[in-house]
């Protein structure tokens, strides 16, 4: 949580704080005097998006300035990012607009990132960190609104009072408890010596992208955590995770994965662990945080190469969809193109133009398979001004034509909802 500027009104902050930790969503505080201005922060949003974000927040404030103090707004920006936001009045007298959010209204899809993009006129190497961002975004439905609407008004419109916490337990007769002091600490110690090697074993999988054998080695061993945080189970558990995340960071870097694509999944799965409220839920993400850091290894890894054709290939990957050529990327990374040409080579088994072919392609048979551009539009998409030249090169690589292909995966779709 940071909060840009304390010198604030105690209510107002009081009042925010409540509203952020009920939600789960970021908050800002917006006054027309930017010292009482302030903002909670569960999750930070990508530096792409600052600019919408600081729009979307001025219009929203200067929007409900002249409206009643028992309207709710529910603001939607051109990235399909919501907000709820009201005003905040004392003595009827304008003080400043609280806002959450941003969360969304339906599950972040292919065809929806996609759309975010052709919408905002994005390049495509921004694909992958907008998908990660959504799906760490919580999906509010109609009633999530109103009630939020309604606790944010409610909040906002009444006096806030300070409750005084009582505590009270049963007495309880614990009649293990010598059993439980007498602890076998050989058993404790064997039980820790597995862990750390189960550990290890499952980090070497992740390293070398094995899904199936990370997944094995994550079921044969649960590792209790309570007893960190005995008050707080959920809260330890979580510890644990965070700590696991940053693990499986480290083991896909080990792997050749570059950090530009570990720190986009990595912040997405922190968002994850931090807004998730069961222990079950957490079980669940630890399985998916494996098989997407193996499918990171799988798809972006460079291990093997040297460092010039670990940065070749990682310029190309950001690049692919804008004009690229060999000489272009030799000057990017400060080496000769002919030295560049002979080691890509001599390390990839292609050349260059045909990595940056094979790379295009991969990522047309994705939009492809989304089905909501035209073929000629995803020839552009991918950094091919000729049409023709695109299924030229689609065919040699794929055996199909761009216009098979899709029939290829229309049929299979069908086939599939029968």
């Amino acid at each position: 949580m940071r909060v840009k500027n304390k010198n604030i009104d105690d209510t107002i902050y009081s009042i925010c704080i409540l509203i952020h930790q009920i939600c789960k969503l970021n908050l800002e505080f917006i006054s027309d005097s930017p010292s009482s201005s302030f903002e909670l922060v569960n999750s930070q949003s990508p530096i792409l998006l600052s600019n919408s974000k600081i729009e979307t927040l001025t219009y929203i404030h200067n929007f409900l300035k002249n409206k009643s103090p028992n309207e709710i707004l529910y603001h939607t920006d051109n990235f399909q990012l919501n907000y709820l936001a009201v005003g905040f009045f004392e003595k009827s007298q304008y003080k400043g607009t609280i806002i959450v959010g941003p969360f969304i209204s339906t599950i972040p899809d292919n065809g929806f990132i996609t759309k975010v993009i052709e919408t905002n006129h994005l390049p495509l190497v921004h694909r992958l960190q907008l998908h990660e961002y959504y799906k760490s975004l919580p999906i509010f439905d109609v009633n999530d609104n109103k009630n939020v609407g309604n606790l944010m008004i409610n909040l906002a419109s009444n006096p806030f009072i300070y409750g005084n916490m009582l505590f009270s337990q049963n007495e309880s007769l614990d009649i293990n408890k010598k059993e439980k002091n007498d602890l076998n600490e050989k058993e404790l110690f064997s039980a820790i010596e597995l862990r750390y090697k189960i550990e290890k074993n499952l980090l070497n999988a992740v390293e070398n992208g094995s899904t199936e054998k990370a997944l094995k080695f994550k079921n044969s061993f649960q590792f209790a955590a309570v007893h960190r945080i005995p008050n707080n189970p959920l809260r330890a558990y979580k510890n644990l995770t965070f700590s696991f995340n940053t693990l499986l960071r480290i083991a896909s870097e080990r792997g050749g994965v570059s950090p530009i694509y570990i720190h986009n999944l990595s912040d997405k799965f922190a968002i994850l662990i931090e807004n998730i409220s069961s222990m079950a839920q957490l079980e669940a993400l630890q399985i998916n945080m494996i098989s997407e850091y193996c499918d990171l290894v799988n798809k972006f890894s460079t291990a093997g190469y040297s460092k010039i054709i670990r940065k070749t290939i990682n310029y190309i990957n950001l690049n692919f969809d804008n004009p690229i050529s060999l000489s272009l990327i030799a000057e990017n990374i400060n080496i000769t193109p002919s030295h560049l040409s002979r080691q890509f080579k001599k390390e990839t088994n292609m050349n260059v133009t045909e990595f940056i072919n094979k790379r295009r392609v991969e990522e047309a048979k994705f939009l492809i398979d989304q089905n909501d551009n035209s073929i000629t539009e995803i020839a552009l998409m991918v950094g091919y001004e000729n049409h023709n030249y695109f299924c030229k090169v689609f065919k040699q690589i794929t055996s199909l034509t761009p216009m098979d292909y899709l029939k290829m995966t229309q049929s299979k779709n069908s086939s599939k909802e029968q």
